[in-house]
C-alpha cells in the first residue's frame, strides 16, 4: 500500500479539526486546557488546579497555607476511526473545503460520536430534575434545573444545558427564541439561546432513553468547569490499493478523553416528551 503524493495529510487533518472545533459540544461546554502531547490512545493529558484557600478568622496574625496540587491527570482511552475507498484522490483533495466532501462528512461523523460519550457523562450528575415536559411547564422545570445549580453556586455566566430538538421546540413555543451561531464560534448550523440567563445548546446526541414517539431525554447542564475533555485526529492516511482489491482508501483516528471533575455541579435532567393538548 503506497501512499500518493497528491495526498497531504496535514491538510486532513486540519479541516476535520476545524470542523471539530465548531461543531463538538463538548468543545464548548468542557475544560480543554490541558498539558501533554496527544500522540496515541492510551496517552495521558494533566490538567492544572490548585486547592481552594482556607478562610480564617483574623485574630491579629496572618499565617500563610500552601495551596496543594489539585490537578488531575486523565487517559485518552477512546480511539475511533473512519475508512472508507475513494475514487478521484485529486479531486477530493481540490474539494476538501466544501461541506460535502469526505473529510467534512468524516469530522460529522466523528462530532456524533465523541458527543455521544460526553454527553452520557449525565449519569455521573449529583443533581437530578425530572418531569413531563409540555409547553405549559417546559419554562418551570428548566427553571428547575437552573435554581438547582444556584443553590451549588454555579454562576448564571458559568451555566450551561445541551437540549434535544424537541425541548427547543416546547420552548420556542412558550416565546424563547434561538440563534444559529450568532454569539457563538462555529459554523456548523448549531441552535443556542441565552434567552434564560444561562446557555442553552441543542443537538440530537442528547441520550434518549425512551422511543422515538415518546423520548426520554438524559439533559445534561452544569457548571464549565465541571467536565475536561481532550482529542487529537492521529494522521489521516490515504492508500493507492488496498491489499483485497484495487481501489484505493483513506482512514483517520480520533483519539479522545473526558471526564467529570465536579459532578456537584452537574445535573442530570431526566426529561420525558409530554404530548400537548391545546398549544
Amino acid at each position: 500500500m503506497a501512499a500518493t503524493p497528491n495526498f497531504i495529510p496535514t491538510i486532513w487533518d486540519t479541516k476535520i479539526l476545524r470542523v471539530l472545533e465548531d461543531n463538538l459540544i463538548a468543545k464548548k461546554i468542557c475544560t480543554m486546557k490541558h498539558e501533554g502531547q496527544i500522540k496515541q490512545a492510551g496517552d495521558t493529558v494533566k490538567f492544572q488546579g490548585l486547592s481552594d484557600p482556607t478562610i480564617n478568622t483574623y485574630n491579629g496574625t496572618v499565617n500563610y497555607e500552601t495551596l496543594k496540587d489539585s490537578g488531575l491527570v486523565m487517559q485518552i482511552d477512546q480511539q475511533k476511526y473512519f475508512a472508507f475507498k475513494v475514487g478521484d484522490i485529486d479531486k477530493a483533495q481540490t474539494n476538501i473545503d466544501e461541506k460535502g466532501s469526505q473529510a467534512t462528512r468524516s469530522a460529522y461523523k466523528l462530532r456524533e460520536t465523541a458527543d455521544t460519550f460526553v454527553l452520557n457523562k449525565y449519569a455521573d450528575a449529583n443533581l437530578s430534575v425530572s418531569g413531563t415536559i409540555t409547553t405549559a411547564n417546559v419554562l418551570s422545570k428548566v427553571g428547575e434545573v437552573s435554581q438547582k445549580l444556584a443553590e451549588a453556586n454555579v454562576s448564571e455566566k458559568d451555566m450551561f444545558m445541551i437540549i434535544p430538538p424537541w425541548m427547543r421546540l416546547k420552548l420556542q413555543l412558550s416565546g424563547i427564541k434561538f440563534s444559529i451561531n450568532e454569539g457563538i464560534k462555529g459554523t456548523g448550523g448549531m441552535a443556542w439561546t441565552d434567552e434564560m440567563g444561562f446557555d442553552m445548546y441543542v443537538t440530537n446526541q442528547v441520550v434518549n432513553l425512551g422511543t422515538a414517539e415518546t423520548p426520554q431525554s438524559q439533559i445534561l447542564a452544569g457548571a464549565y468547569n465541571s467536565i475536561v475533555y481532550a482529542d487529537q485526529i492521529i494522521n489521516t492516511q490515504y492508500f493507492d490499493k488496498l491489499e483485497d482489491s484495487f481501489d484505493s482508501a483513506v482512514r483517520g483516528l480520533h483519539v479522545y478523553g473526558a471526564k467529570v471533575v465536579r459532578n456537584d455541579l452537574l445535573c442530570n435532567f431526566n426529561a420525558t416528551f409530554g404530548a400537548e393538548t391545546v398549544i
